[in-house]
């Protein structure tokens, strides 16, 4: 399916037809867009549109010209590349213009599945629409619960293991979050926990902002610091780490996440060190987070009120007392007619009220048993009070067709209709498609030279295609199985059920291809075997200083290259000869 954003020009703002207005910040107001799909090709008629219109106030300050590069960088990607873009975030679509001035951008709406039906106080079920955003599970797990969502501990890993990848993927099409914060980033759990950017207008491509760089308070990098760089989005990928764990909103200690994992408690300090060249890269994080989630607890969020989980007495790095109350953004629900108000009650009047409540609570119990001592034939009586959260009605937004019956609460369960079996779920493409890899498999992947594979999953191809980078000698549920370096590696996959794909590849080398190497003094002394570069780039990655094209591939020994340089690869198997492009 090609998911690219249709290739127009800028859509003047009398064509569009505007519905409700959706939401509203310091820049502008974002609407719904009736008459218009993006992306029909991607099935169904389209991705619906929202329409984001700049303040008059900002518009002095708009660079029309880094909208436009923004505009047009997924058809210039490669389509696996443009997909994923196209996929993970609201990416400005095409710009919008007002009598010839540029007014705002069109992006995709907010797929159904990163949205939930915010629970209610009311005992019909209804609630309010809201988006997932990630602001929601910086609070204690009785409150995540209380309001509709279920998340595990697990799922939170697996989250971050996405924001993650999702950030290596970016540095390697030379984009910086910025303003990365749980206000701007979009959660769903149902089928497998991943993660959806929103304001992308709002991100550094190329070096190049829409507008100049702001931060959302208790989201900024130290002071001094360059906004909207590779370290700044790792410093504030650990800041949410952090924060995820202890549910909490500004503390910058790791102690709830090295509970969790020492490995990833250390992995947050490095990447809150002051200094941006000490920070690990995202795909350590990845890497590491993927590996903890395999023994992490499923459990769901419990609506058991828990302590905080932050240090006790901790104070956070902007001197406030930590605290886990409702996120900014988190509407609480009001109580309902007639419920009763504690914190209004003290003394004699609190004493009564109790003893009230607990004759209300007797009264019940005994009309349930009278019910229940009926046969069934008298209607089951509820013995919820107004003050409990009741289960969630089906939502027909619900992307995948699945139903919510309230999850866990199982106070007055019978008193509710029992909803339809849900739908199992399909199969995960990605965990389908590493299945499907077998021992002697060629496959078009490789180091692309950021510390990530080329492609997000395998694709086999004949082996004795010039594209054929690497074949597969082993398939296994252990990476540490496969053999690494000199041309070997292994890649890890972890499924919907938590075991593992790990493929152990071998470079398969050829002539006149290039890879990247290490070096001083003008001379190359060590090389990633497992990259390939475009021997006419010119430039490579700060990480490396060469660009080494392979002249010639044997089973000789190393000094048999004459002036070019040599690497004995493949345990010793085979030599490689090449010479700086």
């Amino acid at each position: 399916m090609n998911t690219t954003h249709d290739s127009t020009p800028a859509v003047e703002h009398g064509t569009l037809t505007l519905g409700r207005q959706l939401g509203q910040g310091g820049q502008g107001t974002v609407h719904e867009v009736t008459n218009k799909k993006i992306n029909k090709s991607a099935g169904g008629g389209g991705w619906d549109v929202v329409y984001k219109e700049y303040s008059p106030t900002v518009l002095p300050d708009l660079d029309t010209a880094a909208l436009g590069k923004m505009v047009a960088l997924p058809g210039e990607l490669i389509p696996a590349d443009s997909r994923w873009l196209c996929e993970k975030a609201a990416w400005p679509a095409s710009m919008v213009e007002r009598q010839g001035h540029t007014s705002g951008f069109l992006m995709r709406a907010v797929p159904d599945r990163f949205q939930f039906e915010l629970r209610s106080l009311s005992s019909n079920g209804s609630g309010t629409r809201l988006l997932a955003n990630l602001e929601f599970l910086l609070n204690e797990d009785s409150y995540v619960a209380s309001i509709g969502l279920t998340v595990s501990d697990r799922d939170r890993l697996l989250l971050l293991a996405d924001l993650a990848t999702t950030l290596t993927r970016l540095r390697r099409l030379n984009i910086s979050v910025g303003d990365l914060s749980p206000k701007n980033l979009l959660f769903a759990v149902d089928k497998h926990p991943e993660v959806f950017l929103i304001d992308c207008d709002a991100v550094r491509l190329r070096g190049t902002t829409v507008l100049p760089q702001a931060e959302t308070p208790d989201w900024h990098v130290p002071v001094g610091e360059e906004k909207a760089t590779p370290a700044g989005d790792v410093y504030k990928l650990g800041l949410l780490a952090v924060r995820l764990f202890a549910r909490h909103q500004t503390t910058t200690d790791p102690f709830a996440l090295a509970a969790i994992s020492p490995e990833l408690g250390d992995l947050a300090r490095t990447s809150l060190n002051p200094d941006p060249a000490r920070r690990p890269t995202p795909s350590l994080w990845a890497e590491q987070l993927s590996a903890t989630s395999r023994t992490a607890s499923t459990a769901p969020a419990s609506t058991t009120a828990a302590p905080n989980r932050s240090r006790p007495n901790h104070t956070s790095s902007t001197g406030r007392p930590a605290a886990g109350g409702p996120p900014r953004t988190a509407p609480t629900p009001a109580p309902s007619p007639g419920s009763i108000n504690w914190s209004s009650l003290s003394g004699t009047a609190f004493a009564v009220a109790v003893c009230l409540l607990f004759i209300l609570i007797l009264v019940g119990v005994s009309q349930n048993d009278s019910d229940s001592d009926s046969g069934g034939n008298a209607s089951p009586q509820s013995t919820v009070s107004e003050e409990t959260y009741a289960p969630s009605e089906p939502s027909d937004e619900s992307s995948d067709g699945g139903t919510s019956t309230g999850g866990d609460d199982d106070s007055g369960a019978d008193s509710y209709e029992t909803s339809a079996p849900e739908e199992p779920d399909e199969p995960d493409p990605l965990d389908e498609a590493f299945a499907e890899v077998s021992p002697g498999d060629c496959l078009s992947v490789h180091d692309d030279g950021y510390d990530a594979w080329s492609e997000d999953e395998p694709g086999t191809v004949p082996c004795d295609w010039t594209t054929a980078y690497v074949s597969v000698t082993d398939v296994t549920d252990d990476s540490d199985a496969c053999e690494e370096g000199g041309g070997r590696s292994a890649w890890s996959h972890v499924n919907d059920d938590a075991t593992t794909t790990a493929l152990c590849l071998e470079r398969q080398f050829q002539e006149a291809t290039c890879f990247l190497a290490t070096g001083s003094g003008g001379r190359p002394d060590s090389a990633n075997l497992m990259t390939v570069w475009d021997c006419d780039a010119g430039k490579v990655p700060v990480e490396y200083d060469f660009i080494m094209q392979i002249t010639a591939v044997g089973a000789g020994t190393e000094g048999d290259c004459g002036r070019d340089y040599s690497w004995e690869v493949l345990g010793g198997e085979a030599t490689i000869c090449a010479r700086v492009a």
